[in-house]
């Protein structure tokens, strides 16, 4: 049932990501209605008054959900603005000029189409088409072959060339006879991983502990807050360097007792990973993806944490410059 909704005009392009949710708020309002009017008939609920709260709840509930599918997009040719409108008022206003990119992006193993400004090119961004889960989504397949197009034509294909200055001051990296080391702030993690060592050396020390509790909860108790602590304090003494003399992305853990070498030749794109626990947004994740030669294999590298995805350009402008590769080509960047 995933349907986006869009009408071409001749100036402007206005898109519905979530139309449909209107005809579903509808369905979910007469069908829990039926419901609790039906557990009050039989008396499961006796009293009129929660049958009026539940009912309110019902009502919010498909209200917020109907909401969502009057949200519009507007491409707006004649103002040169991008304008998403809820009932008619206008919630956010994004000038073309300023607009970076429409990617698809991944969220649980649905893909969505999202237009990123340059401000914040690996933020949430704003959404334009409704989640597909499968690829060959006939409404999807119509997007892509009518939508996509419009707007390339409304935003893009009018647009100055633009190019990015030559970096010379690295912000993400500390230079040292044309090594650079990603600046990576662990120590937060070092103290953590720390503490819970020592809470395991505590438990041992203290053999009465828990000692009427199963006997796997005990030792899950005792030794897991070693283990990560032990990760943490390991992450601490691991780090990512690329050598521009000899082209190659160093990883050294254990303080520099096990070494991974990749080329430079055999890195391939940065992944861009948004993480979210129970729906709340943990930080974003930037990956190397590289080529394993002889192998057919490919590895994702960790390469750096960020809260801030405002400064996520910056950092991928700094590793590009780097590794020779040119900044005002197309980005070798995936969003997931």
């Amino acid at each position: 049932m995933t349907k986006t909704v869009w009408v071409n005009d001749f100036d402007t392009l206005t898109i519905y990501p979530a139309r449909i949710a209107r005809r579903m708020s509808i369905i979910y309002f007469i069908a829990f209605t039926a419901l609790i009017i039906l557990l009050y008939l039989t008396k499961t609920i006796s009293s009129s008054s929660t049958l009026l709260i539940f009912e309110g709840l019902i009502l919010l509930f498909s209200s917020i959900i109907f909401a969502s599918g009057e949200r519009k997009v507007v491409f707006d040719g004649d103002s040169r603005q991008l304008y998403t409108r809820l009932f008619g008022l206008t919630t956010a206003t994004l000038p073309f000029d300023q607009i970076a990119a429409i990617t698809p992006y991944d969220t649980m193993g649905s893909i969505s189409y999202r237009a990123f400004s340059k401000e914040n090119r690996h933020g949430k961004g704003i959404l334009i088409s409704a989640g597909y889960t499968k690829r060959n989504n006939t409404n999807l397949i119509a997007y892509e072959q009518e939508v996509l197009p419009r707007i390339n034509e409304l935003v893009f294909s009018n647009r100055p060339l633009q190019t990015k200055a030559t970096i010379y001051d690295f912000e993400f990296f500390k230079e040292e006879n044309g090594i650079y080391t990603i600046k990576d702030n662990k120590v937060g993690g070092l103290i953590f991983g720390i503490l819970l060592i020592a809470l395991t050396v505590w438990i041992w020390k203290n053999p009465g502990f828990m000692n009427d509790v199963v006997n796997y909860k005990q030792i899950m108790v005792t030794y897991l807050p070693m283990v990560i602590g032990a990760v943490l304090v390991n992450a601490f003494f691991s780090k990512i360097s690329f050598d521009k003399n000899h082209r190659q992305i160093i990883y050294s853990t254990l303080g520099g007792i096990i070494k991974k070498v990749y080329s430079f030749d055999d890195f391939i794109r940065f992944l861009i990973v948004r993480k979210t626990t129970n729906f709340i947004y943990t930080g974003t994740e930037v990956k190397a993806q590289i080529e394993i030669p002889d192998k057919g294999k490919t590895r994702n590298m960790l390469l750096i944490h960020f809260r801030n995805t405002k400064k996520i350009e910056r950092f991928i402008d700094e590793a590009n410059s780097i590794m020779g590769i040119d900044n005002n080509l197309s980005s070798k960047t995936d969003i997931q």
